[in-house]
């Protein structure tokens, strides 16, 4: 097997470090999952979805990024623009915030395979389920689905449609 396209002669980047772990990834997503079955109705935050649970949690654990808009000195008109024109190149779900005369537009940052390599996706996963024991007062592996009662995967589910 060659290292390059014989055709254009394309050189892939090598990724570095140990590849990322399938088995994790569904496991941090069945974790997120019973996070959203078990969020504490009183809490302050109300998810719509486990997608939007997903990224505020993991903004709380400080995989984001933010956009500071420091309004001291600006009219309303200027706010609103400012605030807009954030907004408009946010991520879909993103969330805002203010502290006096500053509005915050946080977006939670990617957890695709290439841009989170293994390591750094351990690290966010534990500081997840961290911010889930503290947000809810639950333990992570209390609230988790035994693997065998945890939802199939796309394959599986598929599997068993008649053709």
């Amino acid at each position: 097997m060659t290292d390059h396209c014989p055709a254009c002669g394309y050189v892939p980047e090598k990724r570095k470090g140990k590849p990322r772990s399938v088995p994790q990834n569904k496991r941090y997503f069945a974790m997120i999952r019973a996070a959203f079955s078990h969020w504490p109705e009183a809490h302050r935050f109300q998810p719509l979805t486990e997608e939007r649970l997903r990224k505020w949690l993991q903004a709380k654990a400080g995989h984001a990024v933010v956009n500071t808009i420091d309004t001291d000195g600006m009219t309303g008109e200027q706010i609103v623009a400012a605030l807009a024109a954030a907004i408009m190149v946010a991520d879909p779900i993103h969330f805002v915030s203010a502290t006096g005369k500053r509005l915050h537009i946080i977006q939670s940052m990617s957890i695709n395979f290439d841009s989170l390599p293994h390591l750094a996706a351990c690290a966010l996963f534990d500081d997840v389920a961290q911010v889930i024991e503290a947000e809810t007062g639950l333990k992570v592996d209390d609230i988790m689905p035994p693997i065998r009662e945890r939802k199939p995967g796309k394959v599986e589910t598929f599997a068993e449609v008649p053709l």
